[in-house]
């Protein structure tokens, strides 16, 4: 922490009581108008004085607010070193921050994975609550992150800490279906819901939506799925089907819920993906009018397994 990398910014964030916060919306302006001065500000986090630290942490969250764009070139240095920062204000403001970047899926995936550490470290309420919402936020428009905040929503309602609670019900509140189906996702019931391990390895291949179903596909096939979209067709079938010149990710075993399914019942498949969420384990999932599926990689389907096992009835036949 000795290294000193801000400038005439760490001295000026240096003046002052250290509980004042009255000096950084011009600081923050200022870097906005002449962003030039952004790797200066940046630099602060590194400060061996701890108050330019928190300054700096709070100077660039407001920056945030003003054009999240101005820090991404920074994104790398905020996932690496910034976030071995242990200071709780540097990480309350990171992980307010981080939801405002522009993310590519890897760095989505390590930013979620640091903000789950940082909710599950004991410690700074104020850390957990801010990266709570912030994981709810970045799930907001990225789909694959949903269960995951759903799960984090969840842990934090059934918490003994007030604060943990309070935030997850503010996050809720207008949000009665995600709400309904986050408790249904909890309910550790084993009866009614049967899954029922496929025998086959599959493959989803992807294919130009103008050129019309392939000859290779069987449709006596146990699992077989295509789907069209403007700007592609997608084929779920088995793996040894689609030949090796084809795009296609391979090597998915599936799990199918027992069926049929009510079409008034909700949350079967938040019940599935929230624990393997958990267990870090990535899915494709499937509906059709009568039931669902889950696919897991095939290296991953023991595991999936014994994960399931806690709350539903796995059969493998």
């Amino acid at each position: 922490m000795a290294r000193k990398r801000g400038g005439d910014l760490a001295a000026l964030l240096a003046l002052g009581d250290p509980r004042s916060f009255a000096d950084l919306p011009s600081v923050a302006e200022a870097v906005a108008a002449d962003p030039a001065r952004l790797p200066d500000l940046v630099g602060c986090l590194f400060d061996a004085n701890p108050d330019v630290r928190m300054r700096a942490a709070d100077a660039l969250d407001r920056l945030s607010r003003i054009g999240a764009g101005l820090l991404d070139p920074f994104v790398e240095q905020f996932l690496t070193e910034a976030a071995a920062i242990e200071q709780a204000e540097v990480r309350w403001h990171l992980a307010q921050t981080l939801p405002r970047l522009t993310l590519d899926p890897e760095q989505r995936r390590r930013a979620a994975a640091l903000l789950e550490a940082w909710f599950a470290a004991p410690g700074s309420r104020i850390v957990q609550s801010s990266a709570l919402q912030a994981m709810v936020d970045l799930a907001e428009k990225n789909p694959e992150l949903r269960e995951a905040s759903a799960d984090m929503l969840g842990r934090a309602m059934r918490s003994r800490v007030p604060s943990l609670a309070a935030r997850a019900r503010r996050i809720l509140k207008p949000f009665e279906v995600d709400e309904a189906t986050l408790k249904t996702a909890m309910v550790q019931e084993r009866a009614g819901l049967t899954l029922s391990v496929l025998p086959d390895r599959l493959a989803v291949a992807r294919l130009d939506p103008a050129q019309g179903l392939p000859s290779w596909i069987d449709w006596t096939d146990p699992l077989v799925s295509a789907t069209r979209t403007g700007e592609e067709l997608s084929v779920l079938c088995r793996e040894e089907r689609v030949p090796d010149e084809v795009k296609a990710e391979r090597g998915w075993r599936a799990f199918k819920v027992e069926g049929p399914l009510d079409f008034s019942l909700f949350g079967i498949l938040a019940r599935i993906a929230v624990p393997l969420a958990q267990a870090r384990i990535p899915i494709f999932a499937m509906s059709t009018y009568d039931t669902d599926y889950i696919l897991v990689r095939a290296e991953d389907l023991d595991r999936a397994a014994e994960v399931l096992t806690k709350s539903c009835t796995v059969v493998r036949r």
